[in-house]
């Protein structure tokens, strides 16, 4: 695969692709190298060239099963900048039942002192 430049994503790995814990040392370089190559290949601003890139476009097009580490990588940058799923927790607090119900004093009891 050429490299075209490298290849930043400021608003969604504003610190990098490997200090964002989400990408491994190596998946962070290939994003990092070749990820201009692969943007331009996947929204059609690049012609293929070589057979590393047209297994490339066959692996993210779907008509195969992804085999390429670029293809794995980049699919994992576009699901992960493009499935932004919110999560939320919801916490019940249950209120203490008093066992004691301080209006029934009805009950007398014999303290010896």
């Amino acid at each position: 695969m050429r490299s075209v430049g490298k290849f930043y994503d400021d608003k969604n790995f504003p610190r990098g692709f490997n200090r964002s814990g989400v990408f491994t040392i190596g998946e962070a370089q290939i994003l990092e190298n070749f990820g201009r190559t692969m943007r331009g290949l996947a929204d059609g601003s690049l012609i293929p060239e070589t057979v590393n890139e047209q297994e490339f476009l066959a692996d993210i097009s779907g008509s195969r099963e992804i085999q390429t580490s670029y293809a794995k990588c980049w699919s994992k940058y576009v699901n992960k900048t493009t499935n932004k799923v919110r999560s939320y927790t919801l916490c019940v607090s249950q209120r203490k039942q008093h066992t004691h119900d301080f209006d029934d004093d009805d009950v007398e009891t014999d303290i010896d002192i």
